[in-house]
């Protein structure tokens, strides 16, 4: 019989969230990662990713090749494979791709759903918790495959719903890349022990390079991309900004994180960042792109939108969140006490709200960056009808991004007294 109190952190601590499980005995050796490219035609080109090598014991695989010298176009970089062929108009189709694993071990792969009135597409991360101790790993399911993805597609809403006029993208392509591998699509490294888990398959980053290369190539003509995601995914379309960019080429890629905020060690000690970098193997992902921009290894959750706001400034950037997430502020928790929480102990409401007031003290001067608050404690908000509804300061949130994407971004919210 489950304990109790492992039911109930099922139900909270990462409530909402939808996630993947289940085991293998095979191990993948880790994903070699390309060079970081640059941006437009004055950007470096970046190299192709050297084939991971033979897994060892510890089943790590090769490093990937290094980036070019940076004398090549934006359009070096761009992924090159097999297109998907459309089903037909509006249509999901499920796409499953040699190579992309969960955390169990499993195979997985995204889903399509083409409009071929658009040269445009949102490209969406699920969410779904994390993995990094063994309460984490519990509420956090880890398989994902087209079965499930069957039984939950019907469910769309929000920035899905082709039906509604005031949808800045109801014409779109839709990308949708579903979250099994419990590193909030960052990791890439296979057979990390997490204590009391067992060993896991953390290569969320490494699967969307796979990914990339059947995506990129099914919209030859795209004219511009959404990369966007709630709350895990959130978090992941962040930390997949600057391989996505290099994987379009020269087409813009703009960002909308849905309840993903980065915060400093203020509000999340280094410990925890510490712990989700050598779990789930940040430095050769995100790190790595961001490479001098963070110069602290275990604090660099708030450089690391920084340097995206400065390596993209001239593609637009948003983060949506309430103002007291109980979600995060348990996901933030886990940092308390030099990291010695064995269950949950979220952050308080204020503090929380004060990491959020930092976060757009530290981006204000980056006019391509905006931020969206509203009050109370939900969380993710983009894939529901509070895409809609919700209204801060006579703003509504789907005329928010909206703008963003005609490329205005602001600062609103939390309500006004």
């Amino acid at each position: 019989m489950i304990p109790a109190r492992w039911m109930i952190l099922g139900a909270l601590v990462l409530g909402g969230m939808v996630g993947c499980g289940g085991s293998s005995d095979d191990s993948p050796a880790e994903v070699g990662a390309g060079g970081s490219g640059g941006e437009g035609g004055e950007g470096g080109s970046g190299g192709d990713g050297g084939d991971g090598g033979e897994g060892g014991e510890d089943g790590d695989g090769g490093d990937g090749g290094s980036g070019g010298n940076g004398s090549g176009s934006c359009e070096d970089t761009k992924a090159t494979g097999e297109a998907v062929t459309s089903p037909g108009d509006h249509e999901w189709v499920w796409v499953n791709v040699p190579g992309a694993k969960c955390r169990d071990g499993s195979d997985t792969g995204f889903a399509i759903n083409f409009s071929s009135s658009s040269k445009e597409v949102v490209v969406f991360l699920q969410g779904g918790g994390a993995c990094f101790n063994q309460a984490t790993c519990f509420a956090n399911p880890s398989f994902y495959n087209e079965g499930k993805f069957n039984g939950e597609k019907a469910g769309f809403g929000g920035i899905f719903d082709r039906t509604k006029d005031d949808n800045p993208v109801k014409d779109w392509n839709f990308v949708y890349i579903p979250y099994c591998t419990g590193d909030v699509h960052a990791g890439n490294k296979p057979d990390s022990d997490v204590p009391n888990a067992g060993k896991q398959q953390f290569l969320g980053y490494a699967n969307i390079g796979l990914y990339l290369q059947r995506i990129v190539p099914s919209f030859p003509d795209a004219e511009r991309v959404l990369l966007t995601g709630e709350s895990a995914g959130g978090f992941g379309a962040a930390a997949n900004y600057d391989q996505v960019q290099r994987g379009f080429g020269c087409t813009p890629v703009d960002l909308l994180d849905d309840s993903g905020p980065p915060m400093s060690k203020d509000i999340v000690p280094t410990c925890l960042q510490a712990k989700w970098r050598t779990t789930w193997g940040l430095d050769k992902t995100l790190l790595a792109d961001c490479g001098e921009d963070c110069k602290d290894q275990d604090d660099f959750l708030l450089d690391f939108v920084k340097h995206l706001a400065a390596t993209h400034s001239d593609r637009k950037q948003g983060l949506i969140s309430s103002m007291e997430d109980q979600t995060i502020r348990t996901f933030y928790g886990y940092g308390k006490n030099d990291c010695n929480v064995p269950l949950m102990d979220p952050l308080t409401g204020p503090v929380f709200t004060e990491g959020l007031e930092e976060l757009r003290e530290q981006i204000a001067s980056y006019e391509s960056f905006g931020t969206y608050f509203f009050g109370g404690s939900n969380h993710t908000i983009i894939a529901s009808s509070g895409f809609y509804d919700r209204e801060v300061n006579g703003v509504k949130l789907v005329d928010w991004v909206k703008d963003l994407l005609d490329g205005t971004t602001s600062h609103v919210g939390p309500e006004a007294d």
